[in-house]
């Protein structure tokens, strides 16, 4: 999708796209920011606007990382293209059929994740239709126009019409990028983990072995370079999601005390629910290469070295030794993306919830 849109792998004649792609969503939160100015005085709807424009603002500031980093991002995807022909073309049918599973999986998440949030946003479009008052699904306003006045309203409601489909390509496909290379990344060292256990048995000689563990050895550094090389990518972004989702979270929350309309509770209780899933793709699918690590620690250790020689116990106990140092993506670089980050996330904004 994105590259259809030319936010990666763009060519001369289809540069174009992304400006035509980005350019009128930037110019609309433009236009979200000036209308939150107008409802200072109106807590709920100022709240509930200010979630529109966080979100929107989150996509915006994806895109623009992917169109600016396209070098590096192209590269890496490269880099991930080697690994994945690699294991294609091994002889290993064990590793094949992990790589065809982590295949289906992300496709499946990518397919799940555009079409929740293209309902979630049909919902948000459509959800003014049922007010007393008149009211654009995201508030914008110009100074000095009145924007609940005919013509103007309608035109502006027919502009949103196909935020549905421009959101849902600018928000999720980031989301569901991440989630695919973490699930690559697990996908590899479940890989790795198996080439470990094969190692060992009378029928292989000594020299069979230590080319064995040569051979996992290099993979697992390779597997160690691609996830330092994603963790270089995402770190930043999804520190300051971090901190956006908290914030929406907890205002939502608070929203959720003081406004009446049935209509804007569930809408409400919705968003709530599409925050808490995003954050929690991220934060379970970056824990999955956390655990997996633990397992490959735990095949090293279980590698028969009491049957081999002494150069092959040096070379396990150094690798051994290597497998201990935690392979993680860090939250700005700083904390790892794990579960309990993530419940420790949701406790932050619980609790600010509550002292407002």
């Amino acid at each position: 999708m994105w590259r259809h849109l030319a936010v990666l792998y763009p060519t001369p004649g289809s540069s174009w796209r992304k400006f035509a792609f980005v350019l009128p969503v930037t110019a609309m939160n433009l236009m979200q920011f000036v209308y939150l100015l107008r409802m200072w005085g109106d807590l709920p709807a100022f709240i509930l606007n200010m979630f529109f424009f966080s979100a929107i603002f989150n996509a915006l500031m994806r895109t623009w990382l992917v169109i600016i980093k396209r070098g590096q991002f192209e590269e890496f995807l490269d880099q991930l293209g080697t690994l994945f022909q690699s294991i294609l073309d091994s002889t290993d049918e064990w590793g094949r059929g992990i790589l065809r599973r982590a295949e289906r999986e992300a496709r499946n998440l990518a397919i799940l994740n555009l079409s929740a949030s293209f309902l979630d946003i049909v919902g948000a479009l459509v959800s003014p239709l049922f007010r007393e008052e008149r009211a654009h699904p995201f508030g914008v306003a110009l100074p000095g126009v009145s924007m609940t006045s005919s013509p103007v309203y309608e035109v502006i409601y027919l502009a949103q019409l196909p935020t549905p489909l421009l959101l849902s390509m600018m928000y999720m496909p980031f989301v569901s990028l991440f989630a695919g290379l973490a699930i690559f990344g697990k996908a590899m060292l479940q890989i790795l983990v198996h080439r470990l256990g094969q190692i060992g048995g009378a029928e292989q000689s000594e020299e069979e072995r230590l080319q064995r563990l040569a051979s996992c050895i290099a993979y697992h550094t390779q597997v160690m370079r691609y996830v330092w090389e994603l963790n270089k990518l995402v770190a930043n972004i999804v520190a300051v999601e971090a901190i956006i989702f908290g914030s929406i979270i907890c205002s939502l929350l608070f929203c959720l005390n003081i406004i009446t309309s049935p209509t804007q509770v569930i809408s409400i209780v919705m968003y709530i629910l599409t925050m808490l899933y995003v954050l929690f793709t991220y934060y379970n699918r970056a824990n999955e290469i956390c655990l997996e690590n633990n397992r490959v620690a735990e095949a090293v250790y279980n590698v028969p070295w009491y049957e081999a020689g002494t150069r092959f116990r040096k070379t396990l106990l150094i690798f051994l030794m290597q497998t201990q140092h935690p392979m993680e993506i860090r939250v700005g670089n700083v904390y790892p993306m794990t579960l309990a980050m993530f419940q420790s996330l949701l406790n932050a904004s619980y609790s600010y919830f509550t002292m407002l």
